[in-house]
């Protein structure tokens, strides 16, 4: 969002009483082609000199080409533990998208690990890039950003930096919605199975979901709440055996990712409990695979094809318009209610 040490096209426009799309031109090589003024051209490129203006991948491309119009490079950091059907499911929306829009963009892809986005800062720059859309940002990736300027867009997702543009959704109150859904349907105790490995929105959902528990009358016990370092099936299956040790079992759980849900269906069978005869289910996230367990899972998610075409519209528009003000895009939960648990009551 802020400015490096370079000037940007705007700036020396701003300095030389010029329009930006003349500066950029110039720039790009075309004053002649455009009838732009011997004088001015020199003008533009005396000033873009003295103002130290680096120009973007982008506008090397189009200088390279005689002015076709050729693709923006947007990079997308994706957190390593996403890496799985919610990365597929992006990338396919990405793609979509930028076809039914006619976006002309091409995508590079750099995985980074909780905590490790500064180690890529050399490449946050509009000399590789012209946007960066970001998944899965921890709390000291955010300390990063938020310590440095940048000089290109920035879009994160699933998370609200005033600093930034964002795409995300109010994920406490979707921890909220849960709590009231068990209420609803008459469950007086609830657990929780989830992964350490969480960024903000994670938090925020538990914190929303403990919290309306408590409100609502719903008793969680602390070895009712089971969180563990992986986010696979093995995990979910040891959290919910270690949640199944206590004496008294909760009426309803809420699974916070969706690749944990087998792991914990195959503990309950296990233990003779019956889903969703002694024990209601509701898994966060969404997977083609849960229409084929038994028995199907209901689940809450964000539409990564909603979050997807949100981010590539967002950075599209916030590039062409060259816009300064964080944006944000907050999108809406959905739910699909299957066999595991049922749906909100009717008044």
């Amino acid at each position: 969002m802020g400015k490096g040490s370079g000037a940007r096209i705007k700036e020396i426009a701003q300095r030389l009483g010029l329009s930006a799309g003349t500066v950029s031109i110039v720039l790009n090589g075309r004053g002649d082609a455009m009838r732009i003024s011997k004088a001015t051209q020199q003008r533009v490129r005396e000033a873009a000199k003295e103002m130290d203006y680096q120009p973007n991948i982008y506008a090397r491309r189009l200088r390279t080409t005689g002015g076709e119009e050729t693709a923006r490079v947007i990079a997308v950091f994706w957190n390593s533990g996403y890496a799985d059907d919610v990365m597929g499911r992006f990338f396919r929306g990405l793609h979509s998208t930028a076809q039914e829009k006619g976006y002309q963009v091409e995508f590079y892809v750099q995985l980074f690990e909780f905590g490790q986005l500064s180690r890529y800062r050399s490449l946050m720059t509009h000399q590789r890039f012209s946007g960066i859309i970001i998944c899965g940002v921890s709390e000291q990736d955010a300390e990063f950003l938020n310590a440095n300027e940048f000089d290109l867009p920035i879009v994160l997702l699933l998370r609200n930096e005033r600093r930034y543009h964002c795409v995300y959704v109010e994920d406490y109150e979707v921890g909220k919605n849960v709590s009231r859904l068990f209420s609803q349907r008459g469950h007086l105790s609830a657990g929780l199975v989830g992964s350490l490995q969480k960024g903000q929105s994670a938090t925020l959902r538990k914190l929303g979901f403990m919290e309306m528990c408590k409100r609502c009358g719903i008793e969680i016990c602390e070895e009712w709440v089971q969180e563990t370092e992986g986010r696979d099936y093995l995990s979910g299956y040891k959290a919910m055996k270690e949640l199944l040790h206590s004496e008294r079992k909760p009426e309803a759980i809420y699974v916070m990712a969706p690749e944990q849900v087998l792991g914990v269906l195959g503990a309950c069978k296990e233990a003779g409990l019956s889903v969703p005869g002694d024990m209601e289910i509701l898994a966060y996230g969404d997977s083609d695979a849960f229409d084929c367990f038994s028995p199907t899972v209901s689940s809450n998610y964000i539409s990564m094809q909603e979050v997807a075409e949100s981010a590539l519209n967002l950075i599209i528009l916030v590039i062409e318009n060259d816009i300064d003000m964080p944006m944000s895009r907050i999108l809406n939960a959905e739910y699909v209610f299957r066999e595991s648990c049922g749906g909100f009551l009717e008044p």
